[in-house]
């Protein structure tokens, strides 16, 4: 079959992790309709990205651009993946597909572009005092494999979304256990960032310092030794503990671990970005331990501080929709091939 552009007015838009891709085809005349097609693929599957792009066009259809969130930092529209042995450049990308342009950003950058487009199901409010600042910032951070984060800042009537590496930066523990915690991750890492103590990676070593002092159910041990990825089990484990009477002490202290950690940086990304107009916590691992977030807690720890009665008043969402990162890429992607077709018609 014979590729086509459908009319030069075609976005691929990407969200690219460490263990899935997920692609869609949308229309700039429609937007923000939803997408002609979607599909997730499992990125295990692909050697490299062009690949699995391949894959997804099948021969069929040429899009005029391309808009990917990668999960990586983006240098000079290339990116090397932080979890996953993937590079992936824009100009390559563009030579090989056809394409007037392939722009690659930062994965927490396309979920912040999403942010804007989410409805209210889409999100869960973990403080009930929140009242967002109008033209305010706003910022994202997304534990995953690891840990994201990103802001907004208004500009006009738009919002801007940039790039931060604030997940490997140093964590800094808050109370005599989690001092603890830090020398038991300085024993096995040396350096010790937040994402290695706030994310899905970071789970297993989260219920190994936990189960140091607590006594593992026979149950788990075996569903650990048995499992491939020992995160999901141990989460499982938590709610079973919490919701269904099943006790496993570590699994719940590891998850009380994790989510103090993630209010206060929280608050601290709040704070460096003065985000007055929200804060958003995404990521698959946020939405699947939903039911381990305790609203008030979560607010006692994000809210301290000398800026406490600040941090108080700022609103705190968890993202539901799976589907943001991809909504911010396209948003993006239709806004840089508007652009694109501007310059055109001027010249």
């Amino acid at each position: 079959m014979t590729a086509t552009n459908e009319g030069g007015g075609l976005l691929l838009a990407g969200d690219l992790g460490a263990t899935k891709t997920d692609l869609a085809l949308y229309r700039a005349d429609s937007w923000p309709g939803p997408p002609l097609r979607q599909q997730t693929f499992r990125n295990r599957d692909f050697a490299e990205f062009d690949g699995l792009l391949a894959a997804f066009l099948a021969e069929r259809t040429r899009p005029a651009a391309i808009c990917l969130g990668v999960a990586g930092p983006i240098l000079d529209n290339a990116v090397h993946m932080t979890n996953l042995s993937w590079s992936i450049a824009g100009a390559a990308l563009q030579a090989r597909f056809g394409c007037s342009q392939a722009l690659l950003i930062n994965d927490l950058v396309a979920t912040a572009a999403g942010i804007p487009w989410l409805a209210p199901a889409d999100v869960r409010s973990l403080n009930p005092d929140g009242q967002p600042a109008a033209g305010a910032a706003m910022a994202v951070l997304a534990p995953g494999s690891g840990l994201g984060e990103a802001f907004l800042v208004p500009h006009g009537d738009l919002f801007l979304p940039f790039p931060s590496e604030g997940g490997h930066a140093s964590f800094a523990p808050r109370t005599a256990e989690q001092i603890e915690l830090l020398s038991f991750m300085t024993s096995l890492h040396g350096h010790v960032s937040v994402e290695q103590v706030c994310s899905g990676l970071a789970i297993p070593e989260l219920f190994a310092f936990a189960a140091a002092n607590r006594p593992v159910p026979a149950w788990l041990a075996t569903e650990l030794v048995q499992a491939v990825d020992r995160t999901p089990a141990i989460v499982q484990a938590a709610i079973g503990a919490v919701h269904r009477g099943k006790p496993c002490d570590p699994a719940v202290q590891a998850l009380h671990l994790f989510l103090d950690i993630l209010a206060d940086e929280a608050a601290n990304l709040a704070l460096k970005t003065l985000a007055l107009g929200g804060v958003f916590i995404g990521g698959g691992l946020a939405a699947r331990v939903l039911p381990l977030i305790e609203a008030s807690r979560f607010m006692a720890v994000f809210a301290r501080g000398v800026h406490r009665q600040m941090l108080a008043r700022i609103p705190v969402q968890v993202i539901l929709n799976p589907q943001t990162a991809l909504l911010g890429a396209a948003a993006l992607g239709i806004r840089a091939l508007g652009s694109d077709s501007a310059a055109t018609s001027s010249t």
